[in-house]
């Protein structure tokens, strides 16, 4: 299972960054080409550009999105605690030993809990 779990990352990862990639490098010199090759103008280019990048940046956020969504999933699966979880145990321990504490104190020195 945790192979699966890998794999899945991996692919996600890949598709995201080979957008990113796309959008960083490619972009840019398709708006210079088409300028060049007089089939837009500057500003119709850097439009156009613009919202390429724009659906860009939004097929990352909705990729994101669906690894998050994946992660939690897998988690779940394997019954891993969450943050909130955590932060409970962590609040139970820390009264827990507040109260250990406290009784120690009360049955003196010589009788301390081990």
């Amino acid at each position: 299972m945790e192979n699966a779990m890998l794999d899945d990352i991996k692919k996600l990862l890949l598709a995201g960054l080979g957008g990113v990639v796309l959008t960083k490098d490619k972009l840019e010199e398709w708006k210079k080409r088409l300028v060049k090759e007089n089939k837009m103008s500057e500003g119709e280019a850097k439009r156009l550009i613009d919202e390429l990048r724009e659906a860009g940046e939004n097929q990352w956020k909705d990729i994101e999105k669906s690894f998050r969504e994946m992660m939690r999933k897998r988690l779940d699966s394997m019954d891993v605690a969450d943050q909130r979880e955590l932060e409970k145990l962590r609040s139970r321990v820390d009264e827990l030993e507040l109260r250990v504490s406290a009784v120690e104190k009360t049955i003196g020195p010589a009788q301390k809990l081990p």
